[in-house]
């Protein structure tokens, strides 16, 4: 059984290099698009958490991303992250289809490369 991950990213870097990350997995498909105008879905996208420090919160401590809308209240440590909460800045989508199994390290390689991780309904 395979799962669909659709990730956004700020940068075409970000994502290409998730991408060569994530072949590590074996994905069926996996492929990287520009987004002309920018991220303007309705979906529910998990945002990036910053590692050693910066958003926090005890809702999701044992997580690697938090919800758009539901934002902790501590802000990001440096500017070059700053960036992460804007979704309308998101200009890359990445696509990727894993195995079940991979799916936890697959989104641990998305969130560490800063990409906006869509919760899809399967």
């Amino acid at each position: 059984m395979s799962r669909i991950i659709q990730a956004y990213f700020h940068t075409e870097n970000q994502a290409e290099d998730a991408k060569v990350l994530l072949m590590k997995y074996n994905p069926e498909m996996l492929e990287v698009g520009s987004l002309e105008g920018g991220y303007n879905g309705s979906g529910r996208l998990l945002l990036p958490i910053l590692d050693g420090g910066g958003l926090v919160s005890e809702a999701n401590m044992n997580n690697s991303y938090a919800m758009v809308g539901t934002l902790p209240t501590a802000a990001a440590n440096s500017s070059d992250y700053a960036s992460d909460r804007d979704t309308t800045a998101l200009h890359y989508v990445l696509t990727a289809k894993v195995a079940y199994a991979d799916y936890s390290g697959a989104a641990e390689i998305i969130r560490r490369n800063h990409g906006h991780l869509e919760e899809l309904d399967e």
